[in-house]
């Protein structure tokens, strides 16, 4: 039993970071912190939910905001990006209670995303935020 126990827990990571199954819609906002870098703090919002739950592609946009500044001069990182559901677990560190920002921009990016491959949308991110982010 005890053998069972340590080999449980050397093989556990409670990491949200690494978490293979998270219920991504268990926070309502879909706003979540992914890796800060040392001049920003940066943070992802996932649209249309329920269409991601479905199709197991989430759509993204990933924010960010220099330490210091104020609370509305958020920076658009990424207008878009479609994300596997193991792709965006690998990325998340906390759930945020705000962060979002107007659609518009992301709406559109969405639209440009879909029209790629004659309707059925462009490349989608497997790895992390992070690693799919441009440099």
């Amino acid at each position: 039993m005890l053998k069972n126990t340590l080999l449980q827990l050397m093989l556990a990571d409670t990491s949200l970071a690494h978490a293979d199954t998270l219920d991504l819609h268990s926070h309502k906002q879909g706003t979540w912190e992914i890796t800060s870098t040392a001049r920003m703090h940066r943070w992802r919002v996932i649209h249309q939910l329920e269409q991601g739950n479905r199709t197991g592609i989430y759509h993204i946009e990933v924010l960010g905001r220099k330490h210091g500044d104020p609370s509305w001069q958020v920076q658009r990182l990424v207008r878009h990006m479609a994300i596997t559901s193991k792709a965006l677990l690998r990325s998340i560190t906390k759930p945020l209670n705000k962060g979002g920002v107007y659609p518009e921009p992301f709406d559109d990016a969405y639209q440009q995303w879909q029209s790629l491959n004659n309707g059925k949308g462009g490349p989608v991110c497997q790895t992390s935020v992070i690693d799919c982010m441009p440099r």
